[in-house]
């Protein structure tokens, strides 16, 4: 007797084959894709962000009251508070630099961004010297902010002053990139 011939489905079994593999690679992409626009997505929203315009503030910040400065005196050290924005997060209330205004013997308000121009660490008021120094490096300034040695590449960074409502303090705060000669806003 003959054994039986069993069918030949090896095209069936190819084709069944190739179109598992289709749908494997369609479902596999669909289900790489979608979270790769997500993701992009997310990394891409800071560039796509459009910048605040700062039309809508005159940039002054309230940093405290005249009555604690001293006419010829030494120049007091303010922090700046306000909101801190990175890439994807917004700070609201944090500290984000600080200020040192003095007034002259005439009622002349000056101030300086507190930030060394060498590599940005915060500038320190000497008063038995009479003047700023940066712990980090030894970068060295006069009592009018101009460098007195050539470790920082600029003199500090004057800010606009103005007294507001008789006695409050406003400076137009503004970072700018250490370890260049040129004041570059940050």
């Amino acid at each position: 007797m003959t054994e039986p011939h069993a069918p030949d489905f090896s095209d069936d079994n190819k084709r069944r084959g190739f179109i598992v593999k289709i749908a494997a690679i369609i479902v596999g992409g669909v289900t790489s894709i979608i979270p790769a626009i997500f993701a992009g997505g997310f990394f891409l929203t800071p560039l796509l962000k459009k910048k605040e315009d700062s039309a809508e503030t005159d940039g002054f910040v309230r940093v405290g009251s005249s009555a604690s400065l001293v006419p010829g005196g030494p120049p007091l050290a303010f922090k700046i508070r306000g909101i801190k924005k990175d890439a994807w997060t917004t700070y609201a209330e944090a500290d984000i630099g600080s200020v040192y205004v003095k007034m002259d013997a005439e009622g002349v308000l000056t101030a300086f961004n507190a930030t060394c121009t060498h590599l940005g660490c915060t500038v320190n008021f000497k008063a038995e010297e009479n003047s700023f120094a940066c712990p980090c490096h030894d970068s060295a300034f006069a009592f009018d902010g101009t460098r007195t040695n050539e470790i920082p590449p600029r003199h500090m960074d004057a800010l606009d002053v103005e007294l507001r409502n008789e006695d409050e303090l406003w400076v137009k705060y503004e970072s700018y990139r250490a370890g260049t000669s040129e004041k570059i806003p940050v």
